[in-house]
C-alpha cells in the first residue's frame, strides 16, 4: 500500500478517554485491572479492566444519540468525534466508510434485560432492544450522526476485528474506491456471564495479584483479563490529505488476515499461520517495512502466547525485534484491542518511546526476541508491527510507517 495516511485517533481506554491520559499511562507502567463489580457471584479472581465509571457519552454526544445507543456505540462515537477533530476533517458524505469491529455488540444489555424480564414481566424490556445492541449499530450510528452514506460495515472476527477493519478500509483507499474512512474497534463484553464462560473455559487467568493477572509472554502465565473500549481511526488518501495541508501521522503499508482453520479458541500451536498472515502484511508493505518493533497480540495465554512467539522468532529470525505488549495494563480489550496497540504505535512512533510490557517478571525462554520490560525504552524507529489472532483461527497483522 502507498497511498493510506493516517490523520486522526481516539480512544476510549481503561486508563482515560484522551490520547494523552491513555499515552501517558502506558508510559507510567499503570495497570486499569481491577476486581469487577459483584466479584463474590463468580468464580476466578474476578478481576478486568473497565473503563472508568465516569465515562460518560453524553458529554461529547446529542441527547438523541444518547438515547439511541448501547455503550459500545457510545465508545465508538466518542472515538470517532476525537479522532475527526485531529484530522480536522469534514468527512465527504458519499466518499467515506465507516467499518468498526466488536464482538458480540450488547450483549451485557441483553443478558441484564434478561435478569429484569425473569423478574419484573415483559415491561421491562424496551421496544427498541434489538436496534440498540445488534453490532452494527456502531458504525450505522456514526454514520448517521456524520451524514455519511458510503460503506458502513461491522466486522466480526473475534480479537482481530479492529485490524481487519482498518486492513479493509485501507484497502478500499488504496483501490480508489472510497477517499476516506472511520475504521477500528468498540467493545463492552464485561459482562458477569462472559466472565464466567471464559474462567469455565480455562481462558482468563485465576492470580489473586491483579498486578500479576495479565502476564504476556511470561514463563508463569495463566489466561488473560478481560477489558473494554474503543479505538478509531481517520484514514484518508494520502494525496488528498497533503492537499487539504492535514497532518499526516502515520501510513497503512501492509496488512495481512487468514484463518489457520484449527479450532474454536485455540491457535495453531506452530504458529504457522500466525507467521504467514504476519509475512503477508510485510509483504504487502514491500521496501516501506522496516522490521523494528513489534507491538504483540500477547494476552497471556498459554498456548497463544507461545504461538505468537514462535511466529515472531521464526520470522524475524535473523535480526529479533524489540517487542512489547501493553495487554497487562489494559487487559485484553478483544475487538479494539488491535487498534488500541496501533494508537499506541503511531504515539510511540512520534515520541521515540516504546510501552513496558508490565506484570511480566520472568520472560518465557522459548521467546527469543528483545522484550521491553518494567520501563517504557527509548527508541527511534519508523516502523512497527501490529499483531491480533482471534478465536475462530483468525490472524490479521498491520504493517505501519511514518
Amino acid at each position: 500500500m502507498e497511498h493510506v495516511a493516517v490523520t486522526g485517533m481516539g480512544v476510549v481506554s481503561p486508563l482515560g478517554s484522551s490520547i494523552d491520559a491513555f499515552w501517558r499511562g502506558l508510559m507510567n507502567g499503570t495497570s486499569a485491572i481491577g476486581p469487577m463489580h459483584n466479584r463474590e457471584r463468580v468464580s476466578g479472581n474476578g478481576f478486568w479492566a473497565a473503563v472508568p465509571d465516569d465515562f460518560v457519552g453524553g458529554a461529547q454526544l446529542p441527547a438523541g444519540a444518547l438515547r439511541n445507543t448501547d455503550r459500545f456505540t457510545q465508545y465508538a462515537m466518542v472515538a470517532a468525534s476525537a479522532a475527526l477533530a485531529q484530522a480536522s476533517l469534514d468527512p465527504p458524505a458519499e466518499r467515506t466508510a465507516v467499518i468498526v469491529g466488536n464482538t458480540m455488540g450488547g450483549f451485557p444489555l441483553v443478558a441484564e434485560t434478561q435478569s429484569r424480564y425473569l423478574d419484573g414481566g415483559g415491561h421491562v424490556v424496551t421496544p427498541k432492544l434489538m436496534a440498540l445492541v445488534i453490532p452494527n449499530m456502531a458504525n450505522a450510528l456514526i454514520a448517521m450522526h456524520w451524514k455519511l452514506h458510503g460503506p458502513s460495515l461491522a466486522i466480526s472476527t473475534a480479537c482481530a476485528s479492529s485490524l481487519d477493519a482498518i486492513g479493509l478500509a485501507s484497502g478500499m483507499i488504496e483501490r480508489g474506491t472510497i477517499d476516506a474512512a472511520i475504521a477500528g474497534g468498540s467493545e463492552t463484553l464485561l459482562s458477569p456471564i462472559v466472565y464466567e464462560s471464559l474462567v469455565r473455559a480455562g481462558a482468563l487467568s485465576r492470580n489473586p495479584d491483579p498486578a500479576r493477572a495479565s502476564r504476556p509472554f511470561d514463563l508463569d502465565r495463566d489466561g488473560f483479563v478481560m477489558g473494554d473500549g474503543a479505538a478509531i481511526l481517520v484514514l484518508e488518501r494520502a494525496e488528498r490529505a497533503a492537499q487539504r495541508g492535514a497532518t499526516i501521522l502515520a501510513r497503512i503499508r501492509g496488512y495481512g488476515s487468514l484463518a489457520d482453520a484449527y479450532h474454536i479458541t485455540s491457535p495453531d500451536p506452530s504458529g504457522e499461520y500466525e507467521v504467514r498472515a504476519m509475512r503477508a502484511a510485510l509483504d504487502d508493505a514491500g521496501a516501506a517495512a522496516q522490521r523494528s518493533v513489534v507491538y504483540a497480540h500477547a494476552t497471556g495465554t498459554i498456548v497463544g502466547d507461545a504461538a505468537e512467539a514462535r511466529a515472531i522468532d521464526a520470522l524475524y529470525a535473523e535480526q529479533p525485534p524489540i517487542v512489547t505488549s501493553i495487554k497487562g495494563h489494559l487487559g485484553h480489550s478483544m475487538a479494539s484491542s488491535g487498534a488500541m496497540c496501533a494508537i499506541a504505535a503511531i504515539v510511540g512512533m512520534h515520541e521515540s518511546r516504546v510501552p513496558p510490557t508490565i506484570g511480566t517478571q520472568r520472560i518465557d525462554p522459548a521467546a527469543r526476541f528483545d522484550l521491553v520490560m518494567s520501563q517504557a525504552r527509548e527508541h527511534a524507529y519508523s516502523s512497527f508491527q501490529v499483531n491480533a489472532f482471534g478465536f475462530g483461527g483468525q490472524n490479521a497483522s498491520l504493517v505501519v510507517t511514518r
